[in-house]
Order: structure tokens, then C-alpha cells, then sequence
């Protein structure tokens, strides 16, 4: 009875070995479409995992970082959450992040596109891994082209290549086709931070110095920024419009330009809307850089460190990373090079008008305050726009701004 009793006990508890499982909780923000394959891609792994049991926690998008901030100071924040590259700086500075260095893969960072990798260190340390990237694109309505007649000799669309040819093609579509406007686009980060950011960069400046590790503006070309934002404005092939409204006119075929993120992807090709995509128009000369933020999954900081979670984590977000293509039918795109040549990738709806534009991303610098330098920006664009600041002057308040989060 006793041999028999060892035997069963020796059974039991080489059972609870065998299902034993780390368990894994992750905070994110996403909903609708983007929710449900994010759900759908924790199922697969942890189908593909027994030894790994990932729990979603899904948290409101305008109170995750709050949240996670408070979670970390009571020493019981989730094991992975979503965090935008933007804000790594900010979290990694205050200690709230694990450094990922002595975990993660080597031949998956050496697999990612150069601009992204690099802005997921701080103080030389990696502290997320980015699964995409979602820079601002140009939209265009190939219906109301060819309606005004900007087509080429095989009649397909004339698609702008530069600024200059937008405002041009612009023009001619609002007069022909009597439009109220030709461009449609958000009045705050989409003007104020995102074209901003891409139109500047396309004349040559920089907001991240490498020698001193921090944020710089050249004046002038801020300046020349201010003034060409102010003149899409001024020669009237756009207004002052919030989200919602510049997403309606494009959707319904009264606009024939369109500024906003990869996102959009997820929605446009479902309206049997005729529109195309492809890379923002350039200054002449210039590459046509663009903005971007992306998704990462960081490791927060816990009160005692797990060595075994943390690895289970690792394991799990690179999982997901090398599974982009599955997220890239959100829209976004991935950051894997890879990934961003695959057959599974670009076979997605007119992924390969797009693709490219991954290499021409610029993200915020990795520095912390750029959340504060940034709102500011969305203010001034707008106090340009609406006459209530002169470009010189919108210029010098940026630099202003930048100074005083370098002092803090």
C-alpha cells in the first residue's frame, strides 16, 4: 500500500510539472478591429505554448500610461504592456521599465528596420520591442482625378510627387469640380505635430542632437515649416477641420487629398472607396520622410523580478513581433525586415504602394519630454493657422518650449 500510495504521489506531482504554467499578464489599449487581432494572435500563441498562459487585460486607451504609472509605483503593474515608442524615453527615465538587453534575440533586433530598433533604447539600453510602425501617408481620390482630367496618357491618376504638384493638381480639382475643399486633414496633430514633423525633417532639420543626446531645432527651418503649413491654408485648397470631418469628406468622395496614418487601412478598402496610397509628397530634392509613431511591448518594472516571467514575456513579444503580418492587417506596418518583404505581407491590399515609406520614418527622438514638446506643437500649428501666431514667431515659442524641458 505504501509503494503504491509513493507511486501515485510521484504521478501527481509529475503531473503538476507537466501542466504547470507561467502566467502572463498584458495590458492593451486596442479596439475594434485592431482588438480582435490582438486577441485572436494571444490565442494562437498560447495554443502554441502550453507552457505559457497569456492573460489580455484591456485597458481605455486615454488612462492606460496613468494607470501603468500608478501600477508601477504600488509595485504591481501588469507583466507586458503596449507602450508607443514616443513614450519609452519617459518611462525608462523614471525606472519604470525592465531593460531587455541580456533577453532579447539577437537576430530579431538585427532584423529590424534601422530608424525604429534605435529609438527603442534609452541611456544605451533596450527597453521595448516595436511590432509596427504607423507613419502619416498621403491618400488620393483616383475618381475625382480623372474626373478633373489629371491623368497620364494611359489615363490613370496623377499622384503629386512633391508639395508644389499637390497644391497645383489641388487647385485644379477644387475649381473643375467645384469642391468646398481639395485637401482634407486634422487641424491638431495631424498639422501641428505630424506634418510638422515631416515637412521639416524634409528640408534637413533634426530634433535629436547625437552629440549631446537631446532635443535641438534649427530656428529657420521651423520658420519655413510654420510658413508653408500656414500657406496650405492661405491659398485655400484646405480649412480648419477636426478628425471625424476630414475622414467624411474623403470617405465620401469630397475631397480629393487626404493626410492621416496607416491606420485608415483597416477601414478604406471596405467602403469601395476608389482611392489610392502611397508616400507624402516631398520638398523637390528630398527623400519624403514622414512621421511615425509605433507600437511596442515593454516590461514594466515590477517590485521583485521573476527571471522565469520575464523570459515567458520575452518569449511572447517576440513571438508577436515575428508575427506582424498577421497585426499588419490593421493597417500599420511592420518593422521587421522580414516581415516587410513577405509574401504574406505584401499580399495584403495595396501594401506595396506603401511599403517603402518604413524606410523614411522619423519617430520622436529618445529623449525624455518629448510628450510635453509635442502637445505644444499641436497648439502652435494651430495658432498659425487661425492667424493668432506668425510662423517667426510660432518658431521661437517651439525652441522656447524645447529649452525649458531640457532645463527640468
Amino acid at each position: 500500500m505504501k509503494k503504491l500510495l509513493l507511486v501515485l504521489l510521484i504521478a501527481a506531482l509529475l503531473s503538476v510539472s507537466v501542466t504547470a504554467k507561467t502566467k502572463i499578464t498584458v495590458w492593451t489599449f486596442f479596439g475594434g478591429g485592431e482588438g480582435f487581432i490582438v486577441t485572436d494572435l494571444i490565442k494562437k500563441f498560447n495554443a502554441e505554448n502550453p507552457d505559457i498562459e497569456v492573460v489580455e487585460q484591456i485597458v481605455e486607451w486615454g488612462e492606460l500610461y496613468n494607470k501603468l504609472t500608478t501600477a508601477v509605483v504600488a509595485g504591481d503593474p501588469p507583466d507586458v504592456s503596449v507602450m508607443h515608442l514616443a513614450l519609452v524615453p519617459d518611462f525608462a527615465s523614471r525606472g519604470a521599465l525592465t531593460a531587455l538587453d541580456k533577453y532579447a534575440s539577437k537576430d530579431l533586433i538585427a532584423d529590424y528596420v534601422p530608424p525604429i530598433i534605435s529609438k527603442a533604447y534609452f541611456a544605451g539600453k533596450l527597453y521595448a520591442i516595436p511590432f509596427d510602425t504607423h507613419p502619416l501617408v498621403f491618400y488620393y481620390n483616383k475618381k475625382l482625378l480623372k474626373q478633373a482630367g489629371l491623368v497620364d496618357q494611359n489615363g490613370q491618376p496623377l499622384v503629386p510627387k512633391t508639395w508644389d504638384e499637390m497644391i497645383e493638381y489641388a487647385k485644379t480639382v477644387k475649381s473643375k469640380l467645384g469642391l468646398e475643399t481639395a485637401l482634407s486633414v486634422e487641424l491638431g496633430p495631424m498639422i501641428g505635430e505630424r506634418l510638422f514633423v515631416a515637412y521639416y525633417t524634409q528640408l534637413g532639420g533634426e530634433f535629436y542632437d547625437q552629440k549631446t543626446n537631446t532635443i535641438k531645432l534649427d530656428i529657420e527651418k521651423a520658420k519655413k515649416t510654420y510658413e508653408f503649413i500656414k500657406n496650405l491654408y492661405d491659398s485655400n485648397i484646405t480649412k480648419s477641420m477636426d478628425y471625424p470631418t476630414a475622414e467624411s469628406l474623403f470617405q465620401n468622395d469630397q475631397t480629393v487629398f487626404h493626410l492621416n496614418g496607416v491606420w485608415v487601412m483597416a477601414v478604406y478598402p471596405t467602403l469601395g472607396l476608389e482611392f489610392g496610397v502611397t508616400s507624402l509628397p516631398s520638398v523637390a530634392g528630398s527623400k519624403p520622410y514622414t512621421w511615425a509613431d509605433s507600437h511596442t511591448w515593454v516590461i514594466p518594472k515590477q517590485a521583485k523580478e521573476d527571471p522565469n516571467k520575464i523570459k515567458a514575456a520575452v518569449k511572447f513579444i517576440e513571438w508577436f513581433a515575428r508575427h506582424s503580418a498577421d497585426w499588419a492587417n490593421a493597417g500599420h506596418l511592420p518593422v521587421l525586415n522580414s516581415v516587410l518583404k513577405s509574401g504574406e505581407f505584401l499580399q495584403l491590399p495595396m501594401r506595396k504602394d506603401y511599403a517603402d515609406v518604413a524606410n523614411y520614418v522619423v519617430p520622436a527622438p529618445s529623449v525624455k519630454g518629448w510628450l510635453e514638446v509635442r502637445i505644444k506643437m499641436w497648439e502652435l500649428g494651430q495658432a498659425v493657422i487661425l492667424g493668432q501666431a506668425k510662423p517667426e514667431d510660432a518658431a521661437k515659442q517651439l525652441q522656447q518650449v524645447i529649452k525649458d524641458v531640457l532645463a527640468d
